[in-house]
């Protein structure tokens, strides 16, 4: 059984590779979204590129990249786009569904939650 400073040291180990994970993924993605962004690309494109980046969108410097691909392909592909928006508020802004025309949206994953 681990004392209280080892599961401690270990929590932090733990943070700080989840850290440098989200870092990476930062500079792996960032060259994928200004190219994406400064082209037209397809639809399959955007949901791809959307669907890998929405599990790293809770990390601040993921999310800008993540809002960035959404507002330039917003007009184009707004099924695709307005989806992953609610995908992202139903994952990490649950409080912002509630009030509005979508908040039945958070009874699909209640039991994840509550």
């Amino acid at each position: 059984m681990h004392n209280e400073e080892e599961f401690e040291a270990e929590i932090s180990s733990l943070a700080k590779a989840l850290s440098e994970l989200h870092e990476q993924a930062v500079v792996a993605y960032t060259p994928l979204v200004n190219d994406i962004c400064n082209r037209k690309a397809t639809e399959d494109e955007v949901d791809h590129l959307l669907t890998e980046m929405l599990s790293f969108a809770v990390y601040e410097k993921m999310l800008l990249l993540f809002k960035k691909v959404c507002r330039t392909y917003l007009y184009t592909y707004p099924e695709v786009v307005g989806f992953y928006i609610l995908e992202y508020k139903k994952e990490y802004d649950r409080e912002s569904l509630k009030g509005t025309e979508y908040e039945h949206l958070l009874e699909e994953d209640k039991e994840w939650y509550d």
